[in-house]
């Protein structure tokens, strides 16, 4: 050992002198190729690209340009990923696109296609020319695709108290529509007015049990057979959502930045612009119906009536939003209504607070109240409560078989349109039922 020592110190001062002779990044930097410098290279490999990035989003306004990319409303063409937690198909990814000025004569295409896990399928798509020739009416195509048996889907619910079903739905839908609204033109979204729509469609709908006890009945007319349907219909709705009426001066010049308004001025009047994602007054009425027939016994009339009416509480755009919708079929002689095909409460829209398709009935009442209040720019939050029921007969409405929901959200959309809702929502089946949606029916 005693002539192993020099041996060893000689060895350390030759290897240590290649560094010595390299001078330091500073005081307290490790010496270069030093093993006490490894984990200030692996940190610098790690964090120098992403400040890199930062620098340049800086520069280059990244956030802003990505944001304006999702939210302009002038944009005419968009190609997106889409992803869907929960929904029909239950979770799962695909594509939404949209063009609003195809041939530059203002004709729209919309659609999306979402794929889920069990080869679970939704597409839908709607061609729609909003001013034939510039005038008054208008015309659409529309279709849609579905294959599910989740257990977020609208089919399933309950058949009675705790007895739980799931189902297979294999539907297709095509409709063509021709409408009338009498305020056409540079004020259309600006003025409130009526609206006349003539539809007619072809259905067909395949439907299975895949879990839960068997089911049988009336309730469930279709099960384990495919079924065709056609049917044609109408709808008249008056709509005065946010509108304000048009004034002759204003107290800012015309290029300033209302809050949430954007102006229009033709001839001496100033016209503010109707943003139907947050109105702050006025409402729409709106009456429906249709007539089905097809394969089998499937005869039946469907009707819809809804009323919606907004109030400015206190301060500007805090809003108390009502809103009170029947929904109803009615059998033809001996016909019968497709399992598919009847009037569902829970989800998303209506009777927050339940699954999708929980309530299912020959006829739906629905009656909502939202306070909503914004807390930034175009965001939004509301508290909610929904009170619904469905029935067999009119006679079978009754104040104590409302099921109540309630809970509270975030809205975030543009000055145009909504983009996206979350929610929290309390209910008898659910202590805390979260979601969101990129539709907005109220």
């Amino acid at each position: 050992m005693v002539v192993a020592w020099p041996r060893l110190s000689l060895l350390l001062l030759l290897w240590a002198l290649p560094v010595a002779a390299q001078p330091a990044d500073s005081v307290f930097a490790s010496p270069r190729n030093s093993p006490l410098s490894w984990p200030r290279l692996l940190w610098t490999g790690l964090v120098h690209p992403l400040g890199m990035f930062t620098i340049y989003a800086e520069r280059t306004e990244l956030p802003r340009r990505a944001l304006d990319w999702f939210t302009n409303a002038e944009r005419t063409f968009g190609v997106f990923p889409y992803a869907q937690l929960g929904g029909e198909t239950g979770s799962g990814g695909g594509v939404r696109s949209f063009h609003s000025n195809l041939f530059g004569q203002g004709i729209q295409f919309e659609g999306f296609y979402v794929f889920s896990r069990s080869n679970r399928h939704q597409l839908q798509a709607r061609y729609r020319d909003p001013a034939i020739g510039g005038g008054p009416w208008q015309w659409e195509l529309g279709g849609g695709f579905l294959r599910t048996d989740s257990e977020d889907a609208t089919i399933n619910g309950v058949a009675e108290e705790s007895e739980l079903f799931r189902l297979r739905l294999e539907q297709l839908d095509l409709r063509a529509a021709l409408g009338w609204r009498h305020n056409a033109g540079s004020l259309e979204e600006y003025t409130r007015g009526f609206s006349l729509e003539a539809s007619a469609g072809y259905g067909r709908r395949g439907l299975d049990q895949v879990e839960g006890l068997p089911l049988a009945g009336d309730a469930f007319y279709g099960l384990s057979r495919t079924l065709s349907l056609g049917w044609i219909g109408g709808r008249l709705a008056y709509d005065s959502r946010d509108y304000a009426s048009p004034q002759t001066t204003l107290s800012h010049p015309l290029n300033y930045q209302f809050p949430g308004r954007i102006l229009h001025r033709e001839g001496e009047m100033y016209h503010s612009f109707r943003n139907l994602s947050y109105p702050e007054g006025g409402g729409l009425l709106l009456l429906g119906g249709e007539l089905a027939w097809g394969e089998g016994d499937s005869r039946f009339v469907r009707l819809e009536a809804e009323a919606q009416r907004f109030f400015t509480l206190f301060w500007r755009e805090r809003i108390l939003a009502l809103r009170a919708r029947l929904d109803r079929v009615h059998a033809l002689g001996s016909g019968k209504v497709p399992y598919a095909d009847l009037p569902a409460l829970g989800g998303s829209q209506r009777l927050r607070g339940y699954h999708r398709g929980s309530l299912r009935g020959e006829g739906a009442l629905l009656l909502s109240a939202e306070y909503r209040y914004p807390i930034w720019d175009t965001w939004n939050a509301f508290l909610f409560w929904d009170e619904g029921q469905v029935f067999a007969e009119y006679g079978q409405v009754e104040p104590d078989r409302f099921r109540t929901a309630y809970g509270a959200g975030v809205v975030l959309r543009t000055s145009r349109a909504l983009l996206l809702s979350l929610r929290v929502g309390h209910s008898a089946e659910e202590k805390a039922l979260t979601g969101f949606s990129l539709e907005q029916e109220f």
